[in-house]
Formats: structure tokens, C-alpha cells, sequence
């Protein structure tokens, strides 16, 4: 399967999906595969990508895949707990890392997140800046926590990178970084938590070719760092935010913990590109009349695509041109910029002294809260009910 999935130059977009068994048609269940669906069409029609592998981790995912004609693989081998998020967590790295081992290069996706614009180019134009010195590419979350609130000396970093979407290429290193998240299995720490915890030791970000080269030399999988998806937050939408501005590749739904969440977030954002419910009703029923039925549930929401923009005009269709040497731009950030002498840069973001970056803080548990919202849901369904 890998081989009629990959492209030409042996890339993979690894999408994992888990149904438990006990199935109740409650509204967070609808929600979850509507996000599913949205992930899978916004990569097909936006992101113009068809490498796509959908890893059914448990029985009842398999059967959901293959009801929507989806490209599956039967992963139900990568996890014995068909009702646990933490499981699901660990069956991804773990499909990961056997996918790198066989030599295929791998974009890993959480399927939480919303593609905006073509993937292939935006791949290409991020593993440029380090002339293809970089191993992978993950999207940076430089946020910090200070222990004690009267001694700087106590801050240290919660999430150095974030790990829902992920570009590896197939070699040892990045195959040890993988492999070195799965040693904190057993423990009680998400993953993305555990993704700062082995910063340094397995993995080191990197923004340009002696950086990655160093990290290389050591030993380490070199990640060149992607633009944070919003600026000034990761949580939240700048007031002058644009799908189409350079920083946006995609829209994730993180510092929210549940599907209808995650949802309602994606709607606020004009990310959401399948209707709500079945039949396109508004408030969306727990059981839509169309469950189980593809032709009646998950479909596409064209008012949604209308509102959204997409897809971005031709000259705005490749994320992240020219990110490393443009200054200030609509949507993509202010003053982020160091500029160097040759005219590429390097991007830098403020800590706030109370151990904030743009609004979301974590705790010293390496939960997290957010701060400093700027912009309001209005009425979407789902979209205040911030939280981790």
C-alpha cells in the first residue's frame, strides 16, 4: 500500500483514526468523524495532495473507513485500547516509526486540522531554508512556564514544537527520535509534552543549514520549525487573519479538548468544509437521521467553502514563500522578523515576563490555559469552551 500511496519521491500522509467499540451516536462522536472527513477533504481539495494512508486503529474505524470509501490500512495491531485518546497518541508514533523504517518519508497529521493551501509546495519551500539539511519540520510553540512567579530562574520551556502536523524524512535519526517519544509511553504525560521532554536529546529545531548541520553532526534529528499558524497565539485567529497570508499551511484546533470543541472552533475559523448534522442542519443532531449513511452524513458545506475564501488566488497558493526574509505582512505577524545580512531571516518570538506567548500559558503540570483572547465566537456552537 505504501508504494501505490506514495509520491514519486517516496512521501506519505499518515492520517490516524479511532472509533471505540462501545459506540453511543452522541454528539462528540458525530463531531469526531466530521472533523475526520474535514481533514481528509480540505488535504484532497485544498492541500491537492492523494498520498493519503488512513490507519484504522480499531475495528470499528476500519469499518467507518471503509464505509466512506476511504484509501485504509488495517492498524488495529498498534493498539489494544480502543477508548483511549492517550493510546491513540502512541499508535501514530508507532506507525511512524515503522513507515520510516521501510524508507518512506512521512507527513503525519492529527485529524483536528483543516489544509488551506497546497502541501507538496509548502513541504518544498520549508526543507529550502536549510538547503535540505533539515530531517523533519514541525510547527513551532516556543511557550514557557515560570515555577515561581517572583524567580525568573524557575521558567522553563512546556512545548518547544507542536507535533500535530509533522514532516520526517526516512533516515536513522529521525527514526530515534520517534522511537525515543515511545519510551514515555507507559507514563502519564501527553505527547506533545513528551516532544519538548526529549528536545536535545533525540531532536533538535534548527532554522537554517549550520544549525541543522550541527544538530546532524551530534547525532540529533534536525526539525527546521514552521510558523506558529497564528501570530501572536497558536490559540487564536489575529484580528487580521487571513487563510490566504504566507504563515497559513493549515488551521488545528488545538488548546481545546473535545470533538464538538474542536468543531465549533474550526467553523469560527471558516475552516470547516462539512456540513453540520446531516442535511445541513444548523444545530447539528447527537444522531443525525443520515448516521451511518455517507450519502446523508459528512457532506460537503458549500456555503462554508464560499465563506472561507479558498482557494487562495494563484500567486497566494504556496505557504510560507519567502517567510525567512519578508518583514511584517497582513496576517502573518509584526516585528518577527531578524533579517540578515543576505536578506533571509530567522523568526523570533517575545516571551511575555509571566511565562505567556501570545495568550496560552502552561501550567507546571504541562497542562495549559489560555490568556488575552482578542476576538469573539459570536454564537458557533462549541467555539468558547476553551480549554486544553
Amino acid at each position: 500500500m505504501l508504494k501505490q500511496r506514495a509520491t514519486s519521491d517516496k512521501w506519505v500522509s499518515l492520517f490516524c483514526l479511532s472509533i471505540p467499540e462501545n459506540r453511543t451516536g452522541s454528539s462528540e462522536e458525530a463531531a469526531f468523524i466530521r472533523l475526520a472527513l474535514n481533514a481528509l477533504y480540505s488535504y484532497r481539495v485544498f492541500g491537492q495532495a492523494s498520498s493519503d494512508i488512513v490507519a484504522a486503529i480499531t475495528p470499528n474505524a476500519l469499518a467507518e473507513c471503509r464505509k466512506y470509501r476511504l484509501p485504509c490500512y488495517n492498524a488495529t495491531k498498534y493498539t489494544l485500547d480502543s477508548g483511549s485518546y492517550h493510546s491513540i497518541g502512541w499508535s501514530k508514533f508507532k506507525l511512524t516509526r515503522d513507515v520510516l523504517k521501510l524508507g518512506f518519508n512521512v507527513h503525519l497529521s492529527d485529524l483536528d486540522v483543516s489544509y488551506l493551501k497546497p502541501i507538496h509546495p509548502a513541504r518544498k519551500e520549508v526543507f529550502s531554508w536549510s538547503h535540505g539539511t533539515a530531517d523533519g519540520s514541525m510547527m513551532e510553540e516556543s511557550w514557557v512556564y515560570q515555577d515561581d512567579p517572583q524567580n525568573v530562574a524557575t521558567r522553563r520551556p512546556i512545548y518547544v514544537a507542536n507535533a500535530g502536523v509533522v514532516f520526517l524524512r526516512a533516515n536513522t535519526r529521525t527514526t530515534q527520535f520517534v522511537e525515543s517519544l515511545l519510551k514515555y509511553e507507559s507514563q502519564a504525560y501527553q505527547d506533545q509534552y513528551v516532544v519538548t521532554l526529549v528536545a536535545y536529546h533525540s531532536w533538535a529545531p534548527c532554522t537554517e543549514e549550520a544549525s541543522c548541520l550541527a544538530a546532524r553532526t551530534r547525532g540529533l534529528a534536525a526539525v527546521q520549525l514552521h510558523p506558529s499558524q497564528f501570530a501572536g497565539s497558536n490559540c487564536q485567529p489575529e484580528a487580521d487573519y487571513s487563510h490566504c497570508a504566507p504563515r497559513h499551511l493549515y488551521v488545528h484546533a488545538i488548546c481545546r479538548v473535545t470533538s464538538v470543541d474542536k468543531e465549533g472552533f474550526l467553523r469560527y475559523a471558516n475552516a470547516m468544509f462539512i456540513r453540520d448534522g446531516a442535511g445541513g442542519s444548523s444545530d447539528g443532531a447527537s444522531q443525525p437521521p443520515g448516521w451511518g449513511d455517507p450519502f446523508g452524513f459528512g457532506q460537503q458545506d458549500n456555503d462554508a467553502v464560499r465563506a472561507s475564501g479558498l482557494p487562495c488566488p494563484p500567486s497566494q497558493q504556496r505557504a510560507w514563500r519567502d517567510w525567512l526574509s519578508t518583514g511584517a505582512i497582513a496576517g502573518g505577524g509584526q516585528a518577527m522578523e531578524k533579517v540578515r545580512a543576505d536578506g533571509s531571516g530567522v523568526q523570533r518570538r517575545l516571551m511575555n515576563t509571566d511565562g505567556n506567548s501570545g495568550g496560552r500559558g502552561g501550567h507546571a503540570d504541562g497542562g495549559s490555559r489560555l490568556r488575552g483572547l482578542g476576538m469573539s465566537c459570536g454564537s458557533v456552537k462549541g467555539c468558547d469552551n476553551w480549554r486544553r
